[in-house]
């Protein structure tokens, strides 16, 4: 999504303009999947009334008619129970902590929410911050199992920045009257919205080129009146004489990959910029990576969009699509469930088998929650999704350093990726909002040639 916008971005402003994909579509994190009987998001994905950004790029796009909302529910499962967390009766009534526990976990959220200040929690982990502002007790039993749950290796390392945003954001979901979440997602999901921008695109004289991998980047300075240029070593591709290596070179590049993956490809020459982002944004180091195992049943499994697990079961949550969509429309009446687990990108269970993950997502987790489920009789199908590169982490460091905006354009190279986002989760709306911040920032750079 951040390539695809820079790219119409810039094709509107009238440059010529490329897409490299290595993948067979396009999309990336939010690429859509057949499931025989629908097509829909391969990774799970909503909108919120704030996503200004994204629903105005949206609304470019010709979608504004295709966008729909819905009041929403959230669950929590604690000590081998269900427990609504869906509004404030839900919360009041939340039987894990006590009452003068429940009072400070709310103080806890509203001062997060109102009037923390962001900048200053890189430098401090989730676990000393929210121990400080709820208690020992809540912190064990009711954020630990999330960080753990969600963050693996790094629940203890994570700077409390992140928590902080995604407060901020879901807080931001729920209704002043009935202070309910009001989620929202596209009708035909994402894949409609990239089939919209690939038309878009298209039209606007952008050439995309997919199953197209950059496998060597190298930089020519200025020199006798000639400017600096760019050049891209490519594999792979589409159609007839597409399919041999070649090179290409350009005015100007902009790599929207993990910036670990830049410095693979970078020639000797650009690994002094490379670095140089790396060091200016540190997050890029650390990457989660998640599986998710995607269920379509007959019948859904719980009342909720979104299911927290508070207990070690090997799922980060249970994500209820069908909750939040209208499966008549969209799912030809099925139950879309997602079971996602985030793991350190490195991991080696990004190595198991589809059927591996399948028993143990199912045998570990879901049938703990759920002991009566038959996968005989309950199961239509499954796929398996991997991502190795979802999310950069912003990990405590004793020294958080500055945290920088957007950055300033580079020529005839340039890295913009999501390790680059202040003072937010990963969401389509921060992407969109990257993209025109770096625009802006930029405007009399971009716009020279």
């Amino acid at each position: 999504m951040l390539g695809l916008t820079l790219a119409y971005r810039l094709a509107k402003q009238g440059h010529r303009v490329r897409v490299f994909e290595a993948g067979g579509a396009l999309g990336g994190l939010a690429c859509a999947h057949d499931y025989g009987e629908f097509v829909w998001d391969r990774y799970y994905h909503c909108i919120l009334p704030q996503d200004g950004k994204l629903i105005a790029l949206l609304k470019e796009l010709g979608l504004e008619q295709d966008l729909r909302w819905r009041a929403t529910g959230t669950g929590y499962y604690g000590r081998g129970k269900f427990h609504s967390m869906s509004n404030n009766r839900d919360f009041l009534a939340f039987p894990l902590l006590s009452l003068i526990d429940k009072g400070r976990l709310g103080a806890a959220i509203f001062y997060a929410t109102r009037f923390a200040d962001p900048y200053k929690l890189y430098g401090v982990t989730a676990k000393a911050w929210l121990t400080r502002l709820c208690g020992r007790k809540t912190y064990q039993v009711f954020w630990l199992p999330l960080l753990k749950a969600k963050f693996g290796p790094f629940h203890d390392q994570i700077a409390a920045v992140f928590i902080w945003a995604t407060l901020t954001r879901l807080f931001g979901a729920r209704t002043a009257g009935k202070n309910q979440e009001n989620l929202g997602y596209v009708h035909g999901g994402y894949g409609n919205i990239l089939g919209r921008f690939e038309k878009e695109l298209q039209a606007a004289g952008v050439e995309i080129l997919l199953g197209t991998a950059v496998t060597r980047i190298q930089a020519r300075a200025a020199q006798n009146g000639n400017p600096a240029v760019c050049s891209l070593a490519l594999a792979g591709g589409e159609g007839p004489g597409k399919s041999s290596e070649r090179t290409l070179e350009f005015d100007q590049v902009f790599f929207t990959a993990p910036t670990s993956l830049a410095e693979k490809v970078a020639g000797p020459e650009l690994l002094p910029y490379v670095r140089r982002m790396t060091e200016w944004y540190p997050t890029s180091r650390a990457y989660l990576g998640v599986i998710c195992l995607v269920l379509v049943l007959k019948k859904p499994l719980t009342p909720y969009y979104v299911l927290n697990i508070g207990e070690d079961l090997g799922l980060t949550g249970l994500i209820e699509m069908t909750n939040l969509i209208d499966a008549a429309e969209e799912t030809h009446g099925r139950s879309l469930v997602y079971l996602p687990r985030y793991l350190d990108s490195g991991d080696a269970k990004f190595q198991d088998s589809d059927e591996s993950i399948l028993r143990e997502f199912l045998g570990g987790g879901l049938i703990k929650l759920f002991p009566g489920f038959s996968e005989k009789e309950d199961l239509v199908s499954y796929s398996v999704h991997r991502a190795r590169f979802v999310q950069p982490l912003p990990l405590a460091r004793e020294n958080s350093g500055e945290i920088r905006p957007a950055p300033a354009l580079e020529r005839p190279f340039q890295i913009l990726n999501t390790s680059m986002l202040r003072c937010a989760t990963l969401n389509n709306n921060e992407v969109v909002g990257l993209v025109d911040e770096f625009l802006r920032k930029n405007a009399l750079a971009v716009g020279a040639d």
